[in-house]
């Protein structure tokens, strides 16, 4: 069955939950679903879900009960004959909801990427009983969170649907030579950290980890891929600890599989997380992960099998790991190994949109 989709966010950053929401859209398309996106006119969205194939709607997107934004939806809906509405947060659930039951009634569906329980008020309540048809949780641990929160929901109507990602995009030759354009020697050996540069992303650990070890050895090194407004934070400390030759900042990337595949091992020492998507990357590209206890990433990272958990916000933890995998690489391959086969056992891209499919179908049969 094929379905008129429309996605809406109201964010205007390109971050994980929007690159989630371009890779479903592009699969979809490819499949013959048409599919719709509102988003702000300046949303770091937009020109990629054009790539995709959706019919972009740019809009200012004003509050949650602003009359203009829900007839203006409500209009796209109409002609656009929509069936199916998906949101990421609950700002453009409750616009898209209203709108919805205005044009007649539509599927709508929440999908939650972050681990964050809902607040028991009133908002909430209609927002989730009365506007939403489902909510797609991307881990158990999310679905836990919002099962403990809200115990006034029903638990038939909340759906775990894993993350996925294009193996092959990773398992393909090096584009780019990063360790040459950075002037390192090939047998240097590279940590690697993708992702914003703020506290959720437990950056300060990272560093304070990475010093640890750089004193220890010589031949360690650290990329950091992404920005955020802890960004002269860590300009500073990587000042103040020499380690300017140690740490190579690159910016904000979009060619994240030749980073993946140029790494020795990713850290993500988050403090929480929605989904940690760089895990599943880095495991497709065949490298160990080391990341914290929390959320969902115990779901992802097999513990002594495709690498390390350990606990946030402790650096000398994530140091010992570190210093594990620097010192046995035999350990890294074997961990390296076996995040590919968990990537393709759970997390490949086609499993994830068919389970979309499967959903969108079962809720227009009944």
């Amino acid at each position: 069955m094929k379905h008129r989709i429309l996605f809406m966010t109201s964010i205007t950053m390109y971050a994980g939950g929007e690159v989630w929401m371009v890779r479903l859209m592009e699969a979809l398309c490819r499949r013959g679903h048409a599919i719709h996106l509102v988003c702000r006119p300046d949303a770091g969205i937009r020109p990629y879900a054009e790539l995709a194939g959706a019919e972009v709607f740019p809009m200012r997107i004003r509050g949650d009960l602003d009359p203009r934004t829900i007839l203006r939806i409500r209009s796209i809906i109409r002609n656009a004959c929509i069936d199916t509405i998906i949101t990421n947060m609950d700002k453009e659930l409750r616009i898209a909801g209203i709108a919805a039951k205005c044009a007649g009634g539509r599927i709508v569906i929440n999908r939650k990427g972050v681990d964050r329980p809902l607040k028991n008020k009133w908002r909430y309540r209609f927002t989730y009983n009365v506007l939403t048809s489902v909510i797609v949780a991307n881990s158990e641990a999310t679905r836990r969170t919002i099962l403990r929160s809200a115990p006034w929901l029903d638990t038939g109507r909340i759906h775990v649907i894993y993350n996925g990602i294009d193996i092959d995009r990773f398992r393909l030759d090096r584009t780019l030579d990063l360790r040459k354009s950075l002037g390192l020697k090939k047998n240097v050996l590279l940590a690697g950290f993708v992702g914003r540069l703020n506290c959720q992303k437990g950056i300060d650990t990272l560093l304070c980890a990475f010093d640890l070890v750089a004193k220890e050895n010589a031949a360690i090194q650290l990329l950091i891929a992404g920005r955020g407004d802890l960004q002269e934070q860590v300009e500073i400390f990587i000042r103040e600890h020499h380690l300017s030759s140690r740490v190579h900042l690159l910016g904000f990337r979009d060619d994240i599989p030749n980073i993946m595949r140029t790494i020795d091992f990713l850290v993500l020492p988050s403090l929480w997380e929605g989904f940690g998507i760089v895990l599943i990357e880095a495991m497709a590209a065949g490298k160990p992960c080391i990341t914290t206890d929390i959320s969902s990433m115990p779901e992802i990272v097999e513990e002594n099998g495709s690498g390390f958990i350990v606990p946030p916000e402790d650096p000398e933890s994530l140091a010992e790991a570190m210093r594990r995998l620097s010192q046995d690489p035999v350990l890294a391959a074997r961990m390296g190994s076996r995040g590919r086969e968990i990537v393709a056992e759970r997390f490949e891209h086609s499993r994830m949109v068919d389970a979309y499919e499967r959903l969108f179908d079962s809720l227009h049969s009944t």
